[in-house]
């Protein structure tokens, strides 16, 4: 069949590349500042230019030792002031990102060994919600934002064709991931683009600040006060129910897990997992709720998590630092369920090279 005599079928490709095209047009700054509603990716973009400043510093003569950690939001506020005048010999260069997860690690420990790149230390997150593939809130940002399409192909194994196909689609077609909203465009445009103007200059402060915190700052529009007893309750009994029940166990962390520390043995550089500090009442939860873990068995989740945790830990010779459990960590205040306020983050810092130096 002449295609050019049937010129109708080059419509349906026609209409996917004006798509395609109008897609990347939309989601350039200026356009995009219009209508989105998170600032979640701005930590991801980030990371490309760290790595390119880590390559650089690791280089330099006479440097401080370097720490890099892959975490999630509980690890975002560190200051590398606080690290460098109190640990001298230490800078720390935050990979943490929202949702982090430990395919997100792997992607980079994956380029750390491509590019022979060495830090002197490696800090990696163990997060209990990562394990739970039945979640009512799911964590899709790294796989929407952090990794690369022949990373994900590369390991498909640990990849639902539904995840594959969600990020075939938002990576190509940001708009589907964004989801672009008449009510919020108008918003932003109303009194002058009072609203969009500030927007703006919120996503550039938190692009500035990453860039001189190594990796480090607030994101604008997260509370960073200590929240009352009465409301922490309620925030971790809604965040318990939304990440973790009903709970269906996982391997894919420990798929990736266990891949960066064999990357990291064989490279020779130290490291060590870690399970962030969660506020009481969502540990206590953790400790004491019996959920669903299969369609006919119910458990505490602690019992049927932890202990599973701590063999691979073992068997992997990889040490868990576990801040939940440890009788000389007690900086209890928290923003939310999970996140620590920023007034525990030299309390954190303080734990984190505590260990690193003197055990």
């Amino acid at each position: 069949m002449d295609i050019l005599k049937n010129k109708y079928l080059l419509l349906p490709f026609l209409v996917v590349f004006t798509a395609f095209i109008l897609d990347k047009i939309f989601l350039s700054e200026n356009i995009q500042t219009y209508f989105s509603t998170t600032m979640s990716e701005i930590n991801y973009m980030q990371k490309h230019e760290l790595y390119e400043e880590l390559k650089i510093y690791l280089e330099r003569e006479n440097r401080r030792k370097v720490i890099v950690y892959f975490g999630t939001s509980r690890a975002l506020l560190f200051e590398n002031d606080y690290i460098e005048k109190n640990y001298s010999d230490w800078t720390m260069f935050n990979f943490s990102v929202p949702g982090g997860t430990p395919d997100y690690a792997l992607y980079w420990i994956e380029r750390f060994k491509e590019d022979k790149l060495k830090p002197d230390f490696v800090l990696l997150d163990q997060s209990i919600e990562a394990y739970n593939s039945s979640a009512a809130i799911s964590l899709d940002d790294v796989l929407t934002n952090g990794l690369s399409i022949p990373f994900v192909l590369r390991h498909a194994k640990y990849y639902s064709n539904s995840q594959i196909s969600t990020l075939l689609a938002k990576r190509m077609f940001k708009t589907y991931h964004y989801r672009p909203k008449l009510k919020t465009i108008q918003a932003r445009i109303k009194d002058d683009y009072a609203i969009l103007k500030s927007y703006r200059a919120l996503r550039a402060g938190l692009k500035q600040r990453l860039r001189e915190g190594k990796g480090s700052a607030k994101t604008p529009g997260v509370t960073t006060d200590s929240m009352s007893e009465e409301n922490l309750k309620k925030s971790s009994w809604g965040d318990f129910h939304s990440y973790l029940v009903p709970f269906r166990f996982q391997e894919q962390p420990m798929y990736f897990l266990g891949k960066s520390y064999k990357i990291l043995d064989d490279m020779g550089i130290a490291h060590s997992a870690i399970w962030v500090r969660l506020s009481r009442p969502y540990f206590k939860l953790i400790q004491t709720e019996s959920v669903s873990v299969s369609p006919d068995r119910n458990a505490i989740l602690y019992d049927y998590w932890f202990p599973k945790i701590i063999k691979f830990q073992e068997e992997s010779g990889v040490k868990l630092w576990n801040m939940n459990e440890d009788p000389n960590y007690n900086c209890d205040y928290f923003s939310d369920s999970g996140h620590m306020a920023p007034r525990c983050y030299k309390d954190y810092t303080d734990y984190i090279f505590g260990k690193l130096i003197y055990q």
